[in-house]
C-alpha cells in the first residue's frame, strides 16, 4: 500500500509555507532550507500555498515549541517523525539532546530529502526509513522516544487512524505523540479548497479525540490554532450523532501521552 502522490505532493505545499513565511519581514518561523524543495511546486501547489499558509505555520511553531519541551523533559529521547515529508527540524532546531531523529515516508520523498539536504548539517544524527506509516516499518529505536505525525492524520481515514493509534500505543518506551488535529467541518473546507484546486485529496477530520483514546492515548496538551476557515457547505450526507461540546475536536495541536491502565478494586476496573 503505497502514499498517494496528491498526500506527497502536500509535503511540497507545507515546504513553500515555511519558505514564504521565512521570507517575510517578520517570520513567525525561519527555514533557510525550504526553499530548496520549492523547484516542481505546480498550480495546484500555489493555490494551496495561498489557502493554507497561516494554518501551516501556526501549526509547525506550535509542534516546535512542544517538541523542544519534551527533548528537554527527555534527554537522550529518539524523535520518530512518522509521514516526515520535507520536515527540516532537525537542521532549523537545536535537537542535540536527542539521541536521534528518524524519519519515516515514501522513498521517494525521503531520496529528495536526502539529495536536497546532502550538504547541511543537522543537530542531532537523522535516520531515514523508507515505508508506509499504515504498515509500520521496524523503527529500531532503543530507549524513549518521542512520535511526531504533523499533517498526517487528516489523510487517514477512521479505520486507519483507529490502527495507527494501536500500533504506536504498542511502541515501546513512548513517552509522547505530538500530532495536528483537524475537526470535520474544517476538513470539509480544506477539501473544498483543494477541488477548487484541482488537487485530488480525500480528507477525513475528527468529531472527538474517541478513536485514540480508544487506543490507550490520553490528552495531555492541546494547543489550539487560531486560523479559522470559511465554513464548508452542506455536503448532502447525513449528520453523525452529535458530540458534546466539551468533547468537540478544533483545529489545533495535541500532546498524547500513553494512558495509564484502569486501576482494579476487588476485580473491578475503576477509571
Amino acid at each position: 500500500m503505497g502514499v498517494a502522490g496528491e498526500i506527497q505532493a502536500t509535503a511540497l505545499v507545507a515546504a513553500a509555507c515555511r519558505a514564504e513565511e521565512t521570507r517575510q519581514p517578520a517570520p513567525r518561523l525561519t527555514d533557510p532550507y525550504a526553499e530548496r524543495f520549492l523547484d516542481s511546486l505546480d498550480a495546484a501547489g500555489r493555490a494551496l500555498l495561498a489557502a493554507g499558509r497561516d494554518e501551516v505555520v501556526h501549526r509547525t511553531t506550535l509542534i516546535d515549541g512542544l517538541l523542544l519541551d519534551e527533548v528537554r523533559r527527555h534527554p537522550g529521547a529518539t524523535v520518530v517523525n512518522l509521514g516526515a515529508g520535507l520536515c527540516t527540524r532537525p537542521y532549523r532546531l537545536d535537537l542535540s539532546a536527542c539521541r536521534e531523529y528518524v524519519e519515516v515516508d515514501a522513498p521517494e520523498i525521503l531520496a529528495r530529502k536526502a539529495t536536497v539536504l546532502g550538504g547541511a548539517e543537522p543537530s542531532c544524527p537523522v535516520r531515514r526509513i523508507p515505508g508506509d506509516v499504515r504498515g509500520l516499518p521496524a523503527l529500531g529505536v532503543d530507549g524513549p522516544a518521542v512520535l511526531v505525525t504533523e499533517g498526517l492524520l487528516v489523510y487517514l481515514p477512521p479505520a486507519e487512524l483507529a490502527g495507527l493509534a494501536a500500533t504506536l500505543r504498542g511502541l515501546p518506551a513512548v513517552t509522547g505523540w505530538l500530532a495536528d488535529v483537524v475537526s470535520a467541518d474544517s476538513a470539509r473546507a480544506m477539501a473544498a479548497v483543494a477541488g477548487r484546486a484541482r488537487a485530488g485529496l480525500a480528507l477525513h477530520g475528527l468529531e472527538s479525540m474517541d478513536t485514540v483514546e480508544r487506543a490507550g492515548w490520553a490528552v495531555a496538551d492541546y494547543r489550539l490554532l487560531p486560523a479559522r476557515r470559511p465554513a464548508a457547505r452542506p455536503t448532502g450526507r447525513p449528520p453523525g450523532p452529535p458530540v458534546p461540546a466539551s468533547r468537540r475536536v478544533l483545529d489545533g495541536v495535541v500532546l498524547l501521552r500513553p494512558a495509564a491502565p484502569p486501576r482494579t478494586v476487588t476485580g473491578q476496573a475503576v477509571s
